[in-house]
């Protein structure tokens, strides 16, 4: 058995995943929940890692199969929970356990990032708006439908909006780019408006940092600087995992 630790993401719409050895990052990848067999498949590749460290929003239905695999190997699998506190973050939720492990895993990473005041955006099924304070507080944060699922609203509940094909204008002047724009500012002046609260409690203006399937697209909508972060929830899944062994 190697020294690996193997990093899970289990989200709303794809599993992300890493294999870490000594803050070496050896290999990584994704897929969509209907190849989990073929993820399990490419993980016969590589050596049994030490440990499986990972959050998961997916439910039960996704976790199983992927409990099975580890077990069966007798490698040790621990599903991450929000907690009060860990890594010098401070959770603020009314009830802490509530909060989803990826969106915890994710302020815990940009925390290490930054040692600052953050505005932590994670933009995929859901996008999610999470705000640090300057002492590593997680003072709380929104959930919105992403870009797919505003789609998905429209074409389910209006008539004629199947056609998502379009553009981010200004002012519109089809149906597809009327969707598409409205989209857009939707999530961007939401994005926007929590950033510019948090920048005025803040003594400096705060770095938004941005992950996700959507990260990019969304990076794009704003007027603000950003900072992408791919790996930001398994970075935040190893920290975790570090300081438990410590």
């Amino acid at each position: 058995m190697s020294g690996a630790t193997l990093l899970l993401d289990v989200g709303n719409s794809r599993i992300k995943w890493a294999l870490v050895q000594a803050a070496e990052w050896l290999a990584e990848g994704a897929a969509a929940h209907d190849q989990t067999g073929r993820l399990l498949q490419e993980w016969d590749r590589f050596p049994l890692p030490a440990k499986v460290i990972a959050a998961n929003v997916a439910g039960g239905q996704q976790a199983c199969p992927i409990s099975s695999y580890w077990q069966a190997r007798n490698v040790p699998l621990v599903w991450v929970r929000a907690s009060r506190a860990s890594a010098g973050v401070r959770n603020l939720y009314q009830r802490p356990e509530q909060l989803g492990s990826d969106r915890w895993a994710a302020l815990i990473g940009a925390w290490t990032r930054t040692h600052g005041a953050c505005l932590v955006v994670s933009a995929g099924t859901a996008v999610t708006i999470d705000a640090l304070n300057g002492a590593g507080e997680f003072i709380g944060g929104m959930i919105l439908p992403g870009r797919r699922l505003m789609q998905a609203s429209l074409a389910s509940g209006t008539h004629a909006l199947e056609d998502f094909a379009g553009h981010v204008v200004d002012f519109p002047r089809s149906t597809a780019d009327a969707i598409s724009s409205g989209i857009a500012s939707a999530l961007a002046c939401s994005v926007r408006s929590a950033w510019q609260r948090l920048a005025a409690a803040s003594a400096a203006p705060p770095p938004c940092i941005l992950t996700g399937g959507d990260a990019g697209w969304l990076a794009g909508q704003l007027q603000i600087g950003v900072i992408i972060a791919p790996r930001l929830v398994l970075e935040g899944l190893l920290i975790i995992e570090s300081g438990e062994h410590a």
